[in-house]
């Protein structure tokens, strides 16, 4: 008889553990949500200086990058505002048989944003993800998106 009474017990004190488990967490959570919010507790943030604040490019688009018998597919030109780190862009590209838009930012050495064109007479719009590099009113890149290959981009920005 007083075999399952103890097994009882065992099982209440796993319950009463999980409870205090749980109610600590949230009281965690809760505290630091305060402590988050808090007026006079406010995170340092540093401004960025911008460089350039608008500027231009054009360049180019291929399957091998600038230098190595590059082969060119296609044009990009636009627009972009240029910081220390990070900057954002619009623009336009153009192939042989196609033109849309571009446009997004980038930090860093990262690139997001988003690419357009017409489809059957529908606009699609992919998401692009890449690499950039700049220095000396040059860049060079490559992106991606979910459908296409992964392509070279370089040239000139001012």
């Amino acid at each position: 008889m007083a075999y399952p009474l103890l097994i009882l017990r065992i099982k209440k004190g796993e319950y009463m553990m999980k409870k205090i488990l749980i109610i600590s967490l949230c009281l965690l959570l809760l505290g630091v949500s305060i402590a988050a919010s808090a007026p006079g507790l406010t995170q340092q943030r540093t401004q960025k200086m911008p460089l350039a604040p608008t500027g231009t490019f054009e360049g180019n688009i291929g399957y091998k990058r600038q230098g190595q018998n590059a082969t060119i597919v296609g044009t990009i030109s636009g627009t972009c505002e240029m910081r220390n780190r990070s900057g954002r862009f619009t623009g336009d590209w153009a192939t042989e048989n196609r033109t849309g838009t571009f446009r997004g930012g980038f930090g860093r050495h990262i690139l997001l944003g988003r690419i357009s064109a017409m489809v059957n007479g529908t606009e699609r719009t992919l998401p692009i993800v890449g690499f950039i590099r700049a220095q000396d009113n040059q860049f060079i890149g490559r992106f991606m998106a979910p459908v296409g290959p992964a392509l070279y981009f370089w040239g000139n920005y001012t």
